[in-house]
């Protein structure tokens, strides 16, 4: 595990997020280590475009990693007003391969509440939901999706992803 500790992952940590990426591979070389695949978790807010155009477009890293999908966990108790107010959810459930709804055992009125966010969810379009709490958010369903694509997902993505490579 490597904990980038110095700020933000998805603005203003790229170079620590290429360096991170960079170390594993020059270890992974070395026989320091072994990996088949890395996990990126970001905070609860973070913007997705970032993340994914450094992902999708330093060079080194395109010769070594391929970006195999995009997981995004949403709460069911608080997702509709997170979505509502944050331009960043909205942004993560966009771009998202897979959602996995948590705590809709713990959503008031249940599956009322769950079918709604649901509903809201597939509005945006969005990818295939997962519901934690019915067990169906399993390893093999949430990785392998294939390789990102852009073109998959609505124009607003894309959108996004052009102008991070401006803000670079």
């Amino acid at each position: 595990m490597v904990l980038l500790q110095s700020g933000c992952l998805c603005c203003t940590m790229r170079g620590d997020l290429v360096d991170a990426l960079e170390t594993l591979l020059r270890d992974l070389d070395n026989r320091r280590c072994k990996f088949r695949r890395v996990l990126l978790e970001t905070t609860g807010l973070a913007d997705p475009a970032p993340v994914l155009h450094t992902a999708m477009s330093h060079p080194y890293l395109l010769l070594r990693y391929r970006l195999d999908g995009v997981v995004t966990a949403v709460d069911a108790v608080n997702g509709e007003a997170t979505l509502d107010a944050h331009a960043e959810a909205v942004k993560q459930a966009a771009v998202a391969d897979r959602i996995v709804l948590t705590k809709t055992d713990l959503a008031d009125r249940g599956a009322a509440r769950t079918d709604r966010w649901a509903a809201c969810a597939r509005s945006i379009p969005a990818a295939p939901i997962l519901d934690a709490a019915k067990g169906e958010a399993t390893p093999d369903r949430l990785l392998g999706s294939g390789l990102y694509d852009p073109d998959r997902k609505i124009p607003d993505v894309k959108k996004w992803l052009a102008a991070e490579a401006y803000a670079a």
